[in-house]
């Protein structure tokens, strides 16, 4: 299973902004923590899946953070 770190910011504007230091092609908005944090796993594994089409290896996870998002979905992928 590949766990990565999020960092959540809110924004001017009151959205909340969810990225992945260690996946850059990651980002998702949302109207509070909840809503970004369900649009960041989906952005996360829309990113993964674009490393894993054009055969490129998935980034290492090793930025820290307080929350993590786990993918059980490359889970195959990464140990092959």
């Amino acid at each position: 299973m590949l766990t990565y770190s999020l960092k959540l910011a809110s924004n001017y504007n009151g959205m909340v902004m969810a990225t992945f230091p260690d996946v850059p092609e990651a980002m998702a908005l949302g109207r509070d923590h909840e809503e970004a944090l369900e649009q960041a796993k989906h952005a996360l594994e829309a990113a993964l899946e674009r490393y894993a089409a054009e055969g490129r290896d998935f980034p290492v996870p090793c930025a820290g953070g307080s929350l993590r998002v786990s993918t059980e979905k490359f889970e195959l992928l990464a140990t092959a």
